[in-house]
Order: C-alpha cells, then structure tokens, then sequence
C-alpha cells in the first residue's frame, strides 16, 4: 500500500461518464456524509450489503423473509431482480403511468438498508410510451441465492459508492448535484449560467 491512502475507493457515475477515486473519496461529490453497511458474505466475491425491504411508495414489494441482498454491479445498465422474484416486482412496477407530453409518473422504489433507503424515482425503473418496467433478470440458483438484487447503472447514477475492503463494508450517499458550465461572459470569462446534471 502507498503510505496516506486509505484501503477504500469510490465510485460516481454520471448520465454520461463517471469517476472512480482510488485510496479515499472526492467529498465534492456527496450530498450527505457516507452511510457504511457490512459486505455480507465477503468470502463470496461480491460487493453485496443486506436489503431489509423493498417497496414501491407505501406497497411493500417484497419483505425480504428469507433476507435479501443488493449487489453492486457497475457492468449493468438496468435494476437486476433475481428471476423468482422477476415477476412480483415487474407486476408492481408496471403501476406507472404515461403523463402526458412524455415521461412517466409513479412512486418511488426504496430499498431498505436500514440507517438507509436508496430511492430511485420512477425515470430510473420505468420507460417508453408506455412507461414499461427496466429490470433484467437474474438467473441465479434459488437454492443458493434469495432476494438479490443487482445495483447496477439507475443506483449508481444516483448515489456515491465508497468500498473499504480492509474494513469489508459499502457507503452510500446521495449524488451531490453537478454544475455545468456553459456560453463564454462578453469578456470572454466563463458565464455564471450552470446546468444541474
């Protein structure tokens, strides 16, 4: 290890591009201080933290009875759902409706992490004319696997994720805004318009 780092890395996806931060965390980036969870079963090889619930606005989608696990998966562009839970969560989801003039209106999806929920509007689970789920489906070994979820590119986008492997637990926070700059002032200075991504 390299003397002043710590054993950590972040990560902070955009809408168009993202950064990963090695031997600690660019706090410009967080809209509120990290919350840390356990890594469950870190022997597995998965970055995955507990789930306690997952509910769509006050319908509590599935109750994690068997537990369940969100798993941190920078390779996928949609919510994972593990194929035995696919159906249930796609027929909850499909309570989405198109507004008109384009988009979609509906609750949000939490999941419960405890001291946290990550909450994703519905612009990061339902889509097209007719607001459709955007899930994909896990085909994971039910008698392995119970309630996973994979955290892919729509939790990512929205919240900062730190990874202490020494310490073997996941901090989320909330994405801070990020301001763009645009146009040149008649000086030929940077405007101060700015755009929120």
């Amino acid at each position: 290890t390299m003397p002043g780092l710590l054993p950590e890395f972040g990560l902070s996806l955009g809408a168009q591009s993202g950064e990963l931060y090695f031997g600690g965390h660019d706090t410009s980036r967080l809209a509120a201080p990290l919350e840390w969870f356990p890594v469950l079963h870190p022997l597995d090889g998965f970055w995955e933290v507990a789930v306690k619930a997952v509910r769509l606005g006050n319908l509590t989608v599935d109750s994690c009875p068997d537990g369940c696990r969100g798993i941190i998966d920078t390779g996928a562009s949609r919510l994972g759902v593990q194929q035995s839970n696919f159906e249930m969560v796609q027929k909850a989801l499909a309570r989405a409706v198109p507004l008109v003039g384009g988009g979609c209106q509906g609750p949000d999806l939490e999941f419960d992490l405890g001291s946290l929920t990550v909450k994703l509007p519905v612009q990061d689970y339902a889509a097209g004319a007719a607001c459709d789920p955007q899930l994909g489906s896990l085909d994971l070994d039910a008698k392995d696997f119970k309630g996973v979820y994979a955290f892919g590119e729509t939790v990512l986008r929205r919240y900062y994720t730190a990874f202490d492997w020494q310490g073997r637990r996941i901090g989320f926070a909330p994405v801070a805004a990020r301001r763009v700059r645009i146009g040149k002032s008649a000086a030929g200075l940077p405007s101060e318009r700015a755009f929120v991504v």
